[in-house]
């Protein structure tokens, strides 16, 4: 079970960075702040799943871990998106 708890933070980050790009920073200048609120909702989502049951996080023994294995997590998935547009980019 705790190989599923990083998944759900980088998938659920990236659907939070999505629905911060057509909802609230419809311009493209702002694009630059969803890196920090997919980190921001990482680690908050880490921190969460630390205090429901810190066993699904890799066994991790304080909060600061959770946090920062949370935000590592939600900045994957900034690299995601990006390696997504490379492949839709090359297809064209």
């Amino acid at each position: 079970m705790e190989y599923v708890s990083i998944p759900v933070i980088v998938v659920m980050s990236y659907l939070v960075g999505e629905i911060f790009k057509k909802v609230i920073f419809r311009k493209k200048k702002r694009y630059k702040y969803i890196p920090i609120v997919v980190g921001v909702f990482g680690g908050v989502l880490g921190l969460v799943i630390y205090k429901i049951s810190p066993e699904i996080l890799f066994n991790i023994n304080n909060p600061f871990e959770a946090v920062m294995v949370g935000i590592i997590s939600g900045l994957a998935s900034t690299g995601s998106n990006e390696i997504i547009k490379q492949i839709k980019e090359g297809e064209e």
